[in-house]
């Protein structure tokens, strides 16, 4: 072998070896971080795969409710999915790194070359022609490439996909957030449902006594006709809330079906009092929580990205060193189509240098720059956001409190304001209207304790939701 292919070779073997170690470097790299950002994620993800489905039969608490969400819930499932997306683009911009390896086949049965032609006196009296076949029948070509130094482009290509993959999970996180925020709210709707169907029963009981009442004295001489007109009045328009109410109960299950993406006639048996007021951490654990919020770190991702995106445009005006070559072999017959006769190869440095896109990377560099900026604006307005929800969520849940124990103290008035007004009506002290007075006062006064403790358990979801919890 003459000793200049010798050399070759050597230098060749040399700048491969190379560029394979600034490969597996690189490579080394993007899987540290790529390892960073996933952690959290796939422990997301095994959470939700070891939730079990719903067994029929037994009755539906808050926290088995919650879990059903996680694992059924469609539009919980399609933010995941958006996550297994940008994990798929940070393997692509990984794969970046790694050299790139192809083999190619080209099998010409037919070719005509150009004709040749030698002019008179050269080889002879007359002028010769032939055709030279320089491509043989069957061609077998590898090409090989590995990149080794590119101003920063698939690193920072690499930062920008990692970095739209940890904005993802932490849109995944803050979706998990909102749908226990909505399981709360329908669960305990349809419970306040509930309770409304049964306290509108008991003012069709109220009124049906009132009725009996009010025909007895009047078949006693002891009340006029029209108290029993207005006493039938009375239990038709508490059985027509009854049925209002019964349609809403109907409803807010529905609802509820729909959060947890169950059957439409999935019959549920919910387990659960309006008294259970979800536990809220300290206070300053939840200001310390309102400051990485899910969404509001998920917009610094952006931020992120966006400077990327910056960098990589100002690489886009760097030079690019690559090491590549080539091995082929070309014979007509294919039994010997990888003799060493029949090889040819070509190994280097490929080197490109930007003369001319100032104006296209400048353009490009603006664009992603604005983006970062419109980024660290959105994150401040949501942290004032954040802010302001949830000091309105703490505000609400304080007044529901107070709500709450107001309408208690306000029931027991009424209900002894009802005993004392039944009495009354008997020994014909009031009236029907005041009787009737007092016990819509009841029925209002239950309703409106019923709605304050929907309020105050929904007040607390909010703000564990607004502090990010």
């Amino acid at each position: 072998m003459p000793a200049g292919v010798r050399a070759a070779i050597r230098v060749a073997g040399v700048l491969l070896l190379l560029g394979l170690v600034g490969a597996f470097l690189s490579v080394a790299r993007a899987f540290a971080k790529d390892a960073e950002a996933k952690a959290p994620a796939l422990q997301i993800q095994g959470a939700a795969r070891g939730l079990q489905p719903a067994r029929t039969g037994e009755p539906l608490t808050i926290d088995r409710a919650l879990e059903l969400a996680l694992t059924r819930n469609e539009g919980l499932k399609a933010t995941g999915e958006r996550l297994r997306e940008t994990q798929a683009n940070v393997a692509g911009a990984r794969a970046a790194f790694l050299p790139s390896l192809d083999v190619n086949f080209l099998y010409t049965p037919t070719q005509a070359s150009p004709l040749l032609r030698i002019p008179a006196g050269i080889f002879g009296p007359r002028e010769q022609t032939f055709r030279a076949n320089l491509i043989r029948e069957n061609v077998v070509r590898f090409d090989m490439s590995q990149p080794l130094y590119t101003g920063g482009r698939l690193s920072h290509a690499y930062g920008a996909q990692a970095a739209a993959q940890e904005g993802s999970r932490l849109e995944l996180e803050r979706g998990r957030q909102a749908l226990q925020l909505r399981v709360y709210e329908t669960f305990y709707a349809a419970l306040m449902a509930d309770q409304g169907v049964r306290t509108t029963g008991e003012g069709v009981g109220i009124a049906e006594r009132h009725l009996e009442l009010a025909q007895a004295r009047y078949q006693a001489g002891s009340a006029a006709r029209l108290d029993v007109l207005r006493a039938d009045v009375e239990l038709a328009n508490a059985r027509a809330r009854l049925i209002r109410a019964r349609s809403t109960a109907a409803v807010s299950y529905q609802a509820l079906r729909t959060t947890l993406s169950l059957p439409q006639g999935e019959p549920l048996q919910l387990a659960g009092t309006l008294d259970d007021v979800p536990a809220l951490p300290p206070t300053a654990e939840m200001q310390r929580a309102l400051a990485v919020r899910p969404d509001i770190r998920a917009i610094g991702q952006q931020r992120e990205a966006a400077e990327r995106l910056v960098s990589m445009a100002s690489a886009e005006l760097k030079p690019t060193v690559a090491f590549a070559g080539n091995l082929q072999y070309q014979e007509d017959g294919v039994n010997r189509l990888f003799d060493g006769s029949n090889r040819s190869y070509q190994f280097g440095l490929a080197v490109r240098v930007p003369l001319f896109n100032v104006p296209a990377v400048t353009a490009r560099r603006a664009a992603a720059s604005a983006q970062a900026r419109q980024a660290e604006h959105t994150a401040n307005a949501a942290a004032d956001t954040a802010r302001l929800e949830f000091a309105s969520a703490f505000t609400e849940l304080d007044a529901a409190h107070e709500i709450v124990a107001t309408e208690q103290k306000a029931l027991e008035l009424a209900r002894e304001t009802l005993t004392i007004a039944e009495v009354s009506y008997e020994n014909g002290v009031i009236t029907a209207t005041e009787l009737n007075d007092a016990r819509l006062s009841l029925l209002e006064t239950e309703w409106e304790l019923t709605q304050a403790k929907y309020s105050r358990i929904v007040a607390a979801a909010r703000t564990r939701f607004a502090a990010g919890l």
